[in-house]
């Protein structure tokens, strides 16, 4: 192991040289790095991915600190992958990363080479994006892990799991695309959810906490951490 990845010699003792090759090159996309996306994607480069690209159109707003690990006071007005990125290779010098600046659509989507992924992280919150990009993995019959909701939610302790999206539950969001993926025959997507009920607030924004989509962020990463090693 070279000495750039020296990072990794913790984790190292626990999963092996061999399980660390997988991880390193397995090719990886986020789609979306805001509260759950930038902190799947520091999990994952910190967890030994070294081939992942991101993809999201927003820039950093004030509004992001309480929950965005790639928002600063310092880089406010800049473009999430720009910092992400940046932030990224701070962590490993040697990743190979790709930056997409642009809103997922149906003009857009053309612009990314499917064929490059073994596994896509979806952490949109457009729902129609979502449904592409949904609809786009199961076309490339390439595995997708999809995050369902974790706003407007700071009671109690924070509990996610990984289940179908079939077999979910209270989430409205994952009521939605629950009905989308029966109208478009997809019959199994592993999906990240909570049973815990949103709050209801008197606004058209969501709201937020930072440690409900951080925890969010922890079960979407040990999922493909553990897929990939086994």
């Amino acid at each position: 192991m070279t000495d750039a990845m020296q990072f990794l010699d913790r984790f190292r003792l626990m999963i092996g040289d061999k399980n660390i090759g997988k991880i390193v090159k397995t090719r990886i996309i986020i789609f979306g790095v805001g509260g759950v996306g930038s902190a799947v994607a520091q999990f994952l480069v910190r967890s030994g991915v070294s081939y992942l690209d991101i993809v999201d159109f927003d820039r950093i707003d004030v509004t992001n600190i309480n929950r965005q690990l790639v928002a600063f006071q310092s880089n406010i007005g800049m473009m999430k992958v720009d910092e992400m990125k940046r932030q990224l290779l701070d962590i490993n010098p040697n990743l190979s990363i790709e930056t997409f600046p642009f809103k997922l659509d149906g003009d857009t989507i053309s612009k990314i080479n499917f064929s490059n992924y073994d596994i896509i992280i979806d952490c949109i919150d457009d729902l129609k994006a979502k449904k592409l990009l949904i609809k786009s993995a199961h076309e490339h019959k390439i595995y997708i892990l999809s995050c369902m909701g974790a706003g407007n939610r700071f009671k109690d302790f924070p509990k996610f799991e990984i289940d179908d999206i079939h077999k979910t539950s209270y989430d409205p969001i994952a009521k939605i695309i629950r009905k989308f993926c029966t109208q478009e025959g997809i019959n199994h997507l592993d999906v990240c959810y909570t049973k815990q009920k949103a709050m209801k607030i008197d606004c058209k924004a969501i709201g937020s906490v930072v440690y409900y989509p951080i925890s969010m962020a922890t079960v979407v990463s040990t999922k493909i951490i553990n897929k990939i090693i086994e």
